[in-house]
This record gives structure tokens, sequence and C-alpha cells, in this order.
């Protein structure tokens, strides 16, 4: 093997345990693979990297700044626009991030992630219009075939789910006997034509809560929960992941059963 071609081996040996670090919030992992990996010039791959070790602090000026830094370096680079447009939304600018994502999504119309960035990004301005579009992206390109096979099976995850439902105290689970949950990959493309539009949710809640429909007027429709196993697994490869968001994903959706709101949920640890 030529002395290149084992640089560049390594070189993308270090990026993906650099990624992988960053994914499991290991920040000083992260910088030591970095500090190695900037031995050799900058490319756009090692700029990006350093944005992500960056984008792990509370303050996110050094982010943004390396974000900056890097689309003025490699313009035509899709990903480190989309950097700079989510560091841009996370610090409160959404007016700026709509800009940067926008370009973003022009050079790679491909990128799902660019497009539902996009879309937050929008309805933080309180764009609904622009916010629709961008999700209708997402989930064009989301349930494009060809799909990758499914990482755990359908069972697997109603097993995950029927344990939230055990755990929680004895009156809920008497309440929730009457709500089914269900698993499919994604919402049905309703969703984005009404509340609340996002075509990434992990779960929905449908149906009369549980106050109507012990009302005395009768059920208005029957409750259930959904819950969508692509969107789960994008987020959660790994099944403690998986197990743990799929607990929380049941309890915030019984949670509207029972007739929570969002900020109730929230203050529940359920948001």
């Amino acid at each position: 093997m030529k002395p290149a071609l084992e640089a560049d081996g390594r070189r993308e040996r270090l990026l993906e345990r650099l990624h992988d670090a960053v994914d499991h919030g290991n920040q000083e992992l992260a910088q030591q693979l970095l500090d190695t990996l900037m031995e050799a010039p900058a490319d756009a791959p090692a700029a990006y990297a350093r944005w992500r070790c960056l984008s792990l602090s509370e303050d996110l000026e050094e982010a943004r700044a390396a974000a900056e830094e890097a689309v003025a370096a490699f313009p035509d680079e899709a990903e480190l626009h989309h950097a700079l447009g989510w560091t841009l939304a996370e610090m409160g600018r959404p007016d700026e991030a709509v800009v940067s994502l926008q370009l973003a999504c022009e050079i790679d119309p491909e990128s799902s992630d660019g497009w539902h960035d996009l879309a937050v990004a929008w309805e933080m301005l309180g764009d609904l219009a622009g916010m629709r579009t961008a999700f209708k992206e997402v989930y064009a390109l989301d349930t494009a075939e060809p799909r990758e096979p499914h990482v755990f099976s359908t069972e697997q995850i109603l097993s995950w789910a029927d344990r939230a439902v055990r755990i929680l105290p004895e009156e809920v689970c008497a309440a929730v006997k009457i709500l089914p949950i269900f698993v499919q990959d994604y919402p049905d493309d309703w969703i984005l034509e009404e509340p609340p539009y996002d075509p990434r949710l992990l779960g929905l809640f449908d149906g009369p809560t549980f106050a109507q429909w012990q009302g005395i007027d009768g059920p208005q429709g029957t409750p259930h929960v959904y819950l969508y196993q692509r969107n789960l697994e994008r987020i959660c490869p790994d099944p403690r992941l998986m197990a743990e968001q799929v607990r929380i994903t049941v309890h915030h959706e019984i949670g509207h059963f029972l007739g929570l709101d969002e900020l109730d949920l929230i203050k529940r640890g359920l948001g």
C-alpha cells in the first residue's frame, strides 16, 4: 500500500472515531482526535469535524466563528453552510440561519437534514408557509425508495412500548388499557397539512382524551398512539438508547391522552 493511501485510511479512521465521540458527547476525546487530525493540512471534512467538536459547548460563539471561517474557506460545501445555519438557529438568530440553510439546500437538495433544519428555522420566524414547504421536502426525501433495512423489529419496538406502560403508576395503567399502540415507519402525509406538521415526529397521540372518552356524550373516535419507527431509528441506532426513547415517547403521548399539554410534559421531563 502506498504511503498516501495509508495516510488517507488513517485520516478516515480518525474522522470516524471523532464523529462517534461527538455523537456520544465525549468532548475531551473528540478534541484529542481533532488535534491529531489537524496536524495535516486542513480540508472541508476537518473543518466540519472542528465545528462539531465546538458545537458540544454550551457557548456556541466559537462554533459559530469556526463555521463562518469554514464557509469562507470552502464555500461549495453544503454541510458547512448547514453547520452555520444550525448554529445560528441554536443561538436564537433564525433570520440569519435561514439564509445559510437555504444555501445549504441549494447546494445539496438531497439533504433531508438540511431541509428539516430549514423548516425549524422558518418555524422560529413564524413563517408557516416556508416551514411547510421545507417539511414537504423532508417527507419526500425520507420516504423515498429504496430504504435501508430496519434496525429493530416491530415486535421489539412494541415490547419496549409495553414495558413503558407497565412501569407507570397503577391508576395510569388502568386508564390506558383502552389505548392501543401502533408502529409504522413514518407519519401519514396528512401531517404536512395539519399541526404539528413535522414529518420527523417520533410519536403521535390521536383521538379523544381520557376525559373526553369518559364524558357523558360518549367517545368521539378511538384514542390511539403511533410510534414512528424510521424516525426513532434515525436518532437511536443503539438498543439501549432506543428502549429509553421509546419509553419517553410512549409516556409523552400517554400524557396527551390524559390531557397534559406540552408545558405540563416538559415540567415532567417528557418534553
